[in-house]
């Protein structure tokens, strides 16, 4: 099992950008995301894939047009639903989706002929859609999860997955400021907020934290129901929780050494996000699904922690890196969990977590840390790292920055150091012999002084050819002295009009050089994009 978090498709509200600028932003994001799931998928080879949120980041406030775009660069471009996905549609819909209001929707759609004589469907808006779906209601598992160990290899060996979704703040909202348009909207694209479903033999629960955590009782409705239920039944599976927003731990919680940055994770808030459950409604939620593990989003970076549990057990939370390079980490990641339970345990037999060392725990009750999972468990995870793209583009930053500075230092010390100045000049001609080269030999010193190329003066200059230029090579034995190193006692004027920088020959070389670049470096590296994209 893949688990994914915050993708968070790049759009206007990421950076306020727009034009161009936005487009480039959200291609190289998507390309990035792209590949690096296509490669996952491909190699890894997942029985499911589980999005622990924050799909888009402008998806709640998004309008309708805005956001059918970004659905269908998440699952048509993406993620590649159509070609990687074993379930087209998602795998729950919200109990509130009921058979009535379906009928009535697919009522309201009409058949009419257009005037060309094509056929196409004339849908209602999603305002006037939304009329009989509520925010709250009964969770509702539409098809089951394979469970047949003979039917997920051959879902594997297609080269499918399972998908399934968790709603994050920037989808739907937080606590009582939940938007009820988005969350009705998210509900019918990705499916219910709150479910239970079983795969490879362990329980999943997906619980929606973000309703969970409001004062207002018909937000929070749904989220209670499904924490009141699990909590009446009996364990009948190994209980994984997933949730958007982390569980409380102390500002001063410590999250392990392959967190990239240095801060911790802190109990603060503000518009539409909370950094974590608060502390009461943490502890409800652990007692009452009873987890031997729990995942979480949110934060973008790993942390990896243990929450005391009834009985002197620990479980452990991990909480995943973001699976995009345009939200604030340098190296992107997302998690592998592999789920083993054949001999169909009710719940793990040992403690999750043993009293030893290795995770900190969260509420500071326990002085030292904790050990991770064992071999004793039925699931083990790991944190795969995607590549560093933002150094990567620095790299290429810095390599042309790099090249333009040896073409300017190569081309100063070329007309500072010699004089014999090529008609053509470039990358690829450098060495290659002039055309000519014009000279006047004094008989005094036997030294040659400078010529201006292609000036007819009336002063007595002698023309050679290449081959007299051979001949009389012995005037290039040794450097000849800069142009502008004696000019420096006839004053600053002078120096400056006869300095390489100050020529234009020194600017025009640089220019057919540039100019080589952009004719073999740019069409490679548009060929190479295009390989990309395909």
């Amino acid at each position: 099992m893949a688990i994914i978090a915050d993708p968070q498709l790049t759009d206007w509200m990421s950076y306020r950008q727009s034009g161009l600028l936005l487009a480039l932003v959200e291609t190289y994001t998507d390309i990035y995301m792209k590949r690096s799931f296509r490669r996952l998928h491909a190699s890894l080879r997942p029985d499911a894939v589980l999005f622990l949120g924050d799909l888009n980041d402008g998806g709640r406030n998004s309008n309708q047009k805005t956001f059918e775009k970004n659905t269908n660069r998440f699952f048509e471009w993406v993620f590649a639903t159509k070609t990687s996905a074993w379930n087209q549609d998602p795998i729950v819909m919200d109990g509130s989706e009921s058979e009535t209001a379906t009928e009535e929707r697919e009522a309201a759609t009409e058949v009419v002929n257009n005037s060309h004589g094509l056929r196409k469907r004339q849908t209602l808006t999603d305002e006037e859609k939304a009329v009989n779906v509520d925010i709250t209601g009964h969770y509702l598992q539409r098809i089951e999860a394979p469970l047949d160990a003979t039917e997920r290899q051959k879902i594997r060996d297609s080269g499918r997955s399972l998908r399934l979704y968790v709603a994050g703040n920037h989808d739907v909202g937080f606590g009582d400021t939940i938007i009820r348009s988005s969350m009705r909207r998210y509900k019918r694209v990705f499916g219910s907020v709150n479910y239970e479903v079983n795969v490879g033999n362990h329980s999943l629960v997906v619980l929606d934290t973000l309703a969970l955590s409001a004062d207002v009782p018909s937000i929070r409705e749904e989220s209670q129901q499904l924490l009141d239920q699990i909590k009446q039944e009996q364990l009948s599976l190994p209980r994984i929780l997933f949730t958007h927003v982390p569980l409380h731990r102390l500002d001063t919680t410590y999250c392990g050494k392959t967190r990239e940055t240095e801060r911790t994770i802190k109990d603060s808030g503000g518009e539409q996000y909370q950094n974590m459950v608060n502390t009461t409604l943490s502890r409800e939620i652990l007692k009452s699904i009873q987890p031997d593990m729990v995942f979480s989003g949110d934060d973008h970076d790993w942390c990896e922690i243990a929450h005391p549990t009834i009985g002197g057990n620990f479980v452990p939370e991990v909480t995943v890196r973001t699976v995009s390079f345009a939200q604030g980490i340098q190296q992107p990641a997302f998690v592998m969990m592999s789920l083993f339970n054949p001999d169909h345990k009710p719940k793990n037999i040992q403690p999750v977590v043993p009293l030893d060392f290795g995770l900190p725990v969260s509420d500071g009750s326990v002085q030292g840390t904790v050990q991770r999972p064992s071999g004793d468990t039925t699931f083990v995870y790991d944190e795969c790292m995607l590549p560093r793209q933002l150094l990567i583009y620095t790299c290429y930053g810095a390599l042309f920055a790099f090249s333009l500075s040896w073409i300017l230092i190569r081309q100063f010390q070329w007309m500072s150091s010699y004089r014999k100045w090529a008609g053509e000049s470039s990358i690829l001609s450098r060495w290659h012999k002039s055309q000519s080269v014009d000279i006047t030999r004094t008989t005094s010193n036997n030294t040659i002084s400078e010529s201006s190329i292609g000036s007819s003066s009336s002063r007595a200059y002698q023309q050679i050819d290449d081959s007299t230029f051979e001949e009389q090579n012995s005037y290039y034995d040794e450097p000849v002295e800069p142009l502008w190193l004696g000019a420096i006692n006839s004053g600053e004027k002078q120096w400056r009009k006869r300095s390489p920088i100050f020529m234009g020959l020194f600017w025009k070389r640089v220019a057919r050089d540039l100019w080589d670049v952009i004719q073999y470096v740019v069409p490679f590296y548009m060929f190479l994009f295009v390989c990309s994209i395909i």
